[in-house]
């Protein structure tokens, strides 16, 4: 299927002052947790610059490289993912700083996106193109729980403190200054944005609580939304997968152990759960190799890097699809380090450490 096609499904279209007035509080939520920057380095191309230089990248072998040298690693690839975690503000300076780098060496690489689900392509199409403004995208974006929070803090229903809560519970913590530069910097380059996720809370959960038959049954125009996967990963990712729900040590600080027991207890639960992180895998797989069936250049995939690292499900999905794929990896770990630690051996092709801004 073509992703640049998928249909659109209709957004609840209201006006956007809500947005208006709600933004410049988000921005200042976003600039509260990150005061050990002096210039962020997330809107300032100079600290951009710097920050090339400054943080140490290892690759696979336990050698530090410099930032050249991973950027022109990807020359030969056709698919470089881009391992996060989403609350860290130097890590989403980093993705941005590397989307610039690929795009001014080659004009024809697209920018793929698990924090973008199928129902927003035509939305990414439209802001790229022009056809619709900053305030529009991001009014068309946010989901109805967002609107209604941020309704609710304005209509002094809830206090701040109760509205920053709810936000950041949302999934994607400051969007306005992690991931909307990065679409903005697409935007100046026309760069394609591939919209690539699932509607996660909707098909993961069907997935999680009625099987992979349900998806199967669903309409064609669903169907467009959600990739079933044709296979189950077995070994490593299935492993740590069961160690972050069962509680145990999963060796990745952004993702917190979830306390629905041990292998052996509550194994349903814990099974349904991953067939819901496989819909994922399997359907950014399926967008990122529809893209590159359908046009030419490298893609470049943001994701949370427990779907990429140590060949995670994104990753073999991909490859499942097109074996022959050229497939880079980065992951970002938010602490400070000036050698390869051994927890991170194998973890990528290239491990950036981005000094603890993970919040």
């Amino acid at each position: 299927m073509t992703m640049f096609s998928k249909p659109n499904r209709s957004h609840d279209r209201r006006p956007s002052i809500l947005y208006a007035a709600i933004l410049p509080l988000l921005v200042c939520i976003g600039c509260q947790n990150n005061t050990r920057m002096q210039t962020d380095p997330r809107t300032n191309a100079t600290a951009r610059t710097a920050l090339r230089d400054a943080l140490p990248i290892f690759d696979r072998a336990g050698d530090r490289v410099d930032w050249i040298e991973m950027i022109r690693s990807a020359q030969a690839k056709d698919v470089v993912i881009i391992g996060e975690q989403h609350d860290d503000a130097t890590g989403h300076a980093v993705e941005q700083a590397v989307v610039e780098d690929a795009v001014a060496r080659w004009p024809d690489t697209a920018l793929s996106m698990e924090m973008l689900d199928r129902r927003r392509q035509s939305t990414a199409d439209d802001y790229i193109a022009g056809i619709i403004n900053r305030d529009e995208f991001l009014e068309e974006i946010a989901t109805t729980k967002f609107r209604s929070v941020t309704r609710s803090y304005l209509d002094g229903e809830i206090n701040r403190a109760t509205f920053e809560e709810r936000i950041f519970a949302l999934g994607w913590p400051d969007w306005p200054n992690n991931y909307q530069p990065i679409i903005d910097v697409a935007r100046s380059f026309e760069m394609p944005v591939i919209a690539s996720n699932t509607p996660w809370r909707r098909y993961g959960s069907l997935a999680n609580k009625e099987g992979f038959e349900r998806l199967a049954a669903l309409t064609p125009a669903q169907r467009a939304l959600v990739e079933v996967p044709e296979f189950l990963p077995e070994g490593t990712y299935r492993e740590r997968f069961w160690k972050v729900m069962g509680g145990g040590s999963n060796g990745m600080a952004a993702e917190k152990p979830s306390p629905h027991g041990k292998p052996g207890e509550n194994s349903s639960i814990i099974d349904g759960a991953f067939r819901a992180q496989c819909v994922m895998d399997a359907t950014m797989a399926d967008s990122i190799a529809d893209a590159l069936n359908t046009r030419t250049g490298r893609i470049i995939h943001l994701v949370g890097q427990f779907h990429s690292d140590f060949m995670g499900g994104t990753v073999q999905q991909l490859l499942h699809l097109r074996p022959k794929t050229r497939v880079m990896t980065i992951s970002m770990q938010a602490v400070e380090s000036e050698t390869l630690r051994e927890e991170d051996r194998d973890r990528a092709d290239f491990v950036i450490y981005t000094g603890g801004d993970a919040r």
